[in-house]
C-alpha cells in the first residue's frame, strides 16, 4: 500500500493494514479459533489504547489534538516539558515539519489492520462473533478518527472532500490506495457501527475496557452529530438515555467519581480503556501524566497542559458549579508566580494510589450522549427535548437553580458553553469547533492574552478554513504511495 509502519512496530515498511493481530501471534493463518481470536482482540485494544512506546493515538496524542488546538486548554510553557507544545503554538510549515511530531495517523492504521484480521476470521461461534463485532466498533473509531483528523469536516460540503485511505480486508505491501471521500470514510464507519449493533452479539450490560452496544451507540451518536444528521443523532442519544444501564454522575457525585476506585465512577463511564498495572499503563509518555503539575504534593507529571484564563474566568463564572472542584491550583513556585491562585490544572485523572500512571483513560461518557441529545434537538426544531435533556446536565452540575432553561430560552451557545465546561480535557473541543464552522480565539491581543504565550498571528485565531485548520499527511507516506494527495494550501 505504501504507507509506512516505523520499524518499531515493524521491520517491513509497507504492511500498514497488515499488521500481526497480537504480539504473540503470527500474522498468516493464526486466527482459526476462538482462543486465538481472543488473544488477537487483547492486541486490538492494546493497539487502540497504546502505551509509552505508542502515544500518537489514544495514549496521549489524540487528546492534546482535540484540546491544545483550541482555546480551552492550552501549553504550559512556563514549566511544560515541551510534551504539549506542538498542538498549540501551530509553528509547522511543511509535512517534514508537521511530522516532526507524533501525528495521529499511524497507530490509527495499525488498529484496522488488527480489526481487519479478526473481522475477516470467518469463525462463526457465539464468541468469535461477538469479537469480531467489537472489532467494528473500534475499525469504525480508529476510522472515523482519521476522517475527522485528515479530512475536511462532512459538515463543510457533504463529505465530498478527500478522506484518508482504507481498507476492509488485510492488503499485500505492495497494494497502494488513494484517499477515500470523506463520505465514503463516514459511509463505512456507519456501516460497521450498525452491522455491530443490528447483530445482536455485543453485550449489553456494563462491560468496563470493553466495547459493549452503548458503547458502539454512544459513538454512532458521535457520528450522526459531526455529520449534522441531527434525526439520528438525537434518537440513538435517546435510546442511550432512556434503555442502557448508565446514569449521569449527580452534583455530589461529580469531583470523586473521576478516580476510578470510587463506587460511582462505573455510572456515566460508558467506555474507557482500564489500567491495572504497569504492563498495561501509558507510564511518563500518557496524556495523565501530561496534566498533572510537576513536583505537585499529591502526585507529579509533567504539567504540561493546563486551563487557560477564558476557560477558567468561565467555569468560575458560577462558583456553585461542581466542575469547578475537577480543576486544582498550581503547588510550585514559578507555576504559582503566574497563575496565582488560580486552579489551572485539570484533574480528571486524579492519583490512584499516588500515581497518575494507573489512571484509566475515559473515552465515552453519558454526559456527552445528554449534550448531543440537547444539540441534535435544538437542531431539529425541537426546544422542549433541547432544554430537557441540558437541563439534565445543569442540574447535575450546579446548585444554582438560576441557570436552568426553558424550551423558550435555551439556545445553542448555551449548549455549547455546557459541553465545553463538561466535556474539558477530553479531546473534543477542536473536533466540535471544525464541524459546527466556529472560531478559535485564544487571544486577540495583549491585553486578553491571558496566560498564553506569545504566539504567531495563524494560531491566535482560526476556523476550518485557515491554513492548518488540518493536519499534513506523513511526507513519507507521500513520497511511497503516489496515490496520496497531500492536504490542500502546502
Amino acid at each position: 500500500m505504501g504507507l509506512i509502519v516505523t520499524a518499531s512496530l515493524s521491520s517491513c515498511g509497507t504492511n500498514w493494514l497488515d499488521e500481526s493481530p497480537s504480539d504473540g501471534i503470527p500474522a498468516d493463518g493464526a486466527l482459526n479459533s476462538t482462543e486465538a481470536l481472543a488473544s488477537a482482540r487483547v492486541g486490538l485494544y492494546k493497539s487502540f489504547k497504546g502505551d509509552h512506546n505508542l502515544t500518537d493515538y489514544y495514549a496521549r496524542e489524540i487528546f492534546t489534538y482535540g484540546d491544545v488546538r483550541g482555546e480551552d486548554i492550552q501549553y504550559n510553557h512556563i514549566t511544560g516539558s515541551s510534551r504539549g507544545s506542538f498542538q498549540y503554538y501551530m509553528t509547522y510549515a511543511t509535512a517534514d515539519q508537521f511530522n516532526s511530531s507524533n501525528s495521529t495517523w499511524l497507530s490509527p492504521y495499525v488498529v484496522i489492520g488488527r480489526a481487519n484480521r479478526i473481522i475477516n476470521s470467518g469463525l462463526t461461534d457465539e464468541q468469535s462473533v461477538q469479537y469480531e463485532n467489537e472489532a467494528k466498533v473500534i475499525r469504525a473509531y480508529a476510522l472515523f478518527d482519521l476522517t475527522r483528523i485528515y479530512g475536511v469536516p462532512y459538515t463543510k460540503d457533504n463529505g465530498a472532500s478527500l478522506g484518508v485511505p482504507f481498507s476492509t480486508t488485510a492488503l499485500n505491501a505492495e497494494e497502494k490506495l488513494p484517499r477515500s471521500t470523506v463520505s465514503d470514510c463516514y459511509k463505512q464507519v456507519l456501516v460497521d457501527l450498525n452491522d455491530a449493533i443490528a447483530s445482536g452479539t455485543l453485550e449489553t450490560g456494563k462491560t468496563p475496557g470493553y466495547i459493549n452496544i452503548w458503547a458502539a451507540k454512544a459513538l454512532l451518536t458521535r457520528v450522526y452529530l459531526t455529520m449534522g444528521d441531527w434525526d439520528k443523532a438525537l434518537s440513538t442519544a435517546e435510546d442511550i438515555i432512556e434503555h442502557s444501564p448508565y446514569k449521569l454522575w449527580t452534583a455530589s457525585q461529580y469531583a470523586s467519581a473521576w478516580n476510578e476506585n470510587d463506587g460511582n465512577h462505573g455510572n456515566e463511564m460508558i467506555f474507557e480503556f482500564v489500567i491495572t498495572n504497569t504492563t498495561d499503563w501509558t507510564d511518563r509518555e500518557g496524556i495523565a501524566y501530561l496534566y498533572r503539575e510537576n513536583d505537585s504534593k499529591v502526585a507529579s507529571g509533567y504539567g504540561d497542559l493546563i486551563a487557560s484564563k477564558k476557560f477558567v474566568d468561565m467555569l468560575t463564572s458560577d462558583p456553585q458549579d461542581v466542575r469547578n472542584d475537577i480543576l486544582v491550583a498550581s503547588d510550585t513556585k514559578q507555576d504559582k508566580a503566574v497563575y496565582g491562585d488560580n486552579k489551572v490544572f485539570l484533574d480528571k485523572f486524579p492519583a490512584i494510589n499516588g500515581d497518575v500512571r494507573y489512571d484509566d483513560v475515559p473515552m465515552l461518557r453519558l454526559s456527552e450522549v445528554y449534550l448531543s441529545a440537547a444539540e441534535a434537538a435544538f437542531n431539529a426544531g425541537n426546544k422542549e427535548k433541547a432544554a430537557k435533556y441540558l437541563n439534565d446536565i445543569i442540574r447535575n452540575r450546579t446548585t444554582d437553580a438560576s441557570k436552568v432553561v426553558t424550551a423558550a430560552d435555551v439556545t445553542l451557545d448555551r449548549i455549547y458553553v455546557e459541553r465545553r465546561k463538561e466535556l474539558v480535557g477530553e479531546g473534543q473541543r477542536y473536533f466540535d469547533v471544525l464541524r459546527r464552522g466556529e472560531t478559535v480565539v485564544r487571544y486577540t491581543n495583549d491585553a486578553d492574552r491571558g496566560w498564553n504565550d506569545i504566539l504567531k498571528e495563524d494560531a491566535r485565531t482560526f476556523n476550518r478554513d485557515s491554513k492548518k485548520a488540518l493536519p499534513l499527511i506523513p511526507q513519507d507516506e507521500i513520497n511511497a504511495n503516489p496515490e496520496i494527495v497531500q492536504n490542500p494550501l502546502y
